[in-house]
């Protein structure tokens, strides 16, 4: 995320977070980079949902839609809300 996000939500580089949607949630680390425009959040697609700590990749956001014409997929974004994880 950009630097000026995670400011704005009191995060800091290595914290982790609750990256999440009506779809499902995942727990991430925070990175940032002023090439990330702001308000945007960057998650690489990573490994098999088998190969993760959590049995889940990026892909638990998307809800599956699909476009109307082609029925290809509508995976361009995914709106999500980024949250500081409390012990």
């Amino acid at each position: 995320m950009h630097p000026e996000d995670a400011a704005e939500r009191s995060m800091k580089v290595g914290d982790e977070v609750w990256v999440s949607n009506s779809t499902g949630k995942l727990q991430l680390i925070v990175r940032t980079g002023d090439s990330i425009p702001k308000g945007i959040v960057v998650v690489p697609k990573g490994r098999w949902p088998k190969s993760e700590l959590q049995s889940a990749n990026v892909n638990l956001l998307y809800a599956g839609f699909k476009t109307d014409m082609g029925e290809s997929s509508a995976v361009h974004g995914v709106e999500v809300l980024v949250t500081k994880l409390t012990f």
